[in-house]
């Protein structure tokens, strides 16, 4: 049998020797979807609970252009996005290969209808044999498309499993459909403990809480000061940034602002990518950075802690059960906290509100 070389960058990958699993940990996170926009001028965080997913998993492989038509074929879907193919036949009934650009490589495995397409590492044991070796400690997923899979989980830590066609190997990875949409999300979604859920009332969001987020700060900082809250794909966050300038500069405001990733389902993984460039700058850099359209020159190389902060900013986020972006937090004198949705259209109420 043909060896495959592990993906890189995409996914989390998996070694089966001697029928040993190796487990990931599960991710406290924000559900993303694909958004309406709020009342109160933000991007909302929708509840449609058919398309609601974790935040922190990685982006669609080499998601595809807005001049690349809907076809339908996860293939053409990967040429379209400009990467290379290397073809390399048949595996167990899948069309697989290598998908790569000069700093991404995709490892994929495609049906014949070339309707979804799957990355991950290819597991030498039957998948029969692999259900049943799990018991209990497997959930089996909907079908998508004729392709069955389990969520395998053992105490915080699981992997996800697909059957090839026929049934005599498996693919340990993630499943999208030819438009990049992440169908392994939303088939874990609903099940307990998959996606954790931690709530917090106002009185456990102190200062200290706020101070933990990850975020850039402008502003003097004696000035009346609340944190932020946005994506930076948001065009409500982009508006409240600019709308609040004026102040920052005047010295009468200062913002904490934290990057989240809430629109992924919308633009297709870019909301990740950005809200991890950003955190890539420093402090004093990231607000500027992201205001002036700098992002991009971060968006292939981020930091070593991008993905980690993006995904405590992610799990507050969901404790708070934050309901869309821009969102604005502070701890009042009387230590209570203060919270405002969407842009403050009347700045000096809103700096007062801050200074109560």
């Amino acid at each position: 049998m043909r060896s495959h070389p592990d993906p890189i960058n995409f996914l989390p990958t998996s070694r089966w020797e001697n029928i040993v699993l190796r487990f990931y940990p599960l991710a406290l996170a924000v559900t993303l979807v694909a958004p309406t926009f709020a009342w109160a001028q933000q991007c909302a965080v929708s509840t449609d609970s058919k398309t609601g997913s974790p935040a922190t998993a990685v982006p669609p492989p080499l998601v595809q252009h807005e001049n690349t038509p809907d076809t339908g074929d996860a293939l053409k879907h990967l040429t379209g996005s400009g990467a290379q193919l290397s073809g390399q036949g048949q595996f167990h009934g899948f069309e697989t290969g290598v998908a790569y650009t000069p700093d991404r490589v995709f490892v994929y495995f495609m049906p014949k209808d070339r309707k979804s397409v799957l990355g991950g590492t290819a597991i030498p044991v039957p998948y029969d044999t692999l259900r049943s070796l799990s018991g209990k400690r497997a959930t089996d997923l909907e079908p998508w498309q004729g392709i069955r899979g389990m969520f395998l989980q053992n105490g915080t830590h699981f992997q996800v499993i697909y059957a090839t066609p026929d049934a005599q190997a498996a693919i340990a990875g993630s499943l999208w459909d030819a438009s990049g949409r992440d169908i392994t999300r939303q088939q874990i979604q609903h099940i307990p403990g998959a996606v954790p859920t931690v709530h917090m009332d106002n009185a456990q969001i102190t200062q200290t809480a706020l101070a933990a987020l990850h975020g850039g700060d402008v502003g003097l900082a004696s000035a009346p000061s609340a944190v932020m809250l946005i994506d930076p794909q948001c065009m409500y966050s982009i508006r409240a940034a600019q709308n609040l300038m004026p102040l920052v500069q005047s010295g009468k405001l200062h913002l904490k602002v934290v990057p989240l990733s809430v629109l992924d389902y919308e633009d297709r993984g870019e909301s990740t990518l950005n809200a991890k460039a950003m955190l890539s700058y420093s402090p004093q850099e990231m607000v500027r950075a992201w205001i002036d359209g700098h992002l991009h020159e971060r968006a292939d190389s981020p930091s070593a802690e991008a993905t980690d902060q993006l995904e405590s900013n992610g799990a507050f986020a969901k404790s708070i059960s934050l309901k869309g972006t821009p969102t604005f937090l502070w701890i009042k004198k009387d230590g209570s906290l203060g919270r405002f949705e969407g842009n403050p259209t009347d700045k000096e109420s809103f700096v007062r509100e801050l200074s109560q």
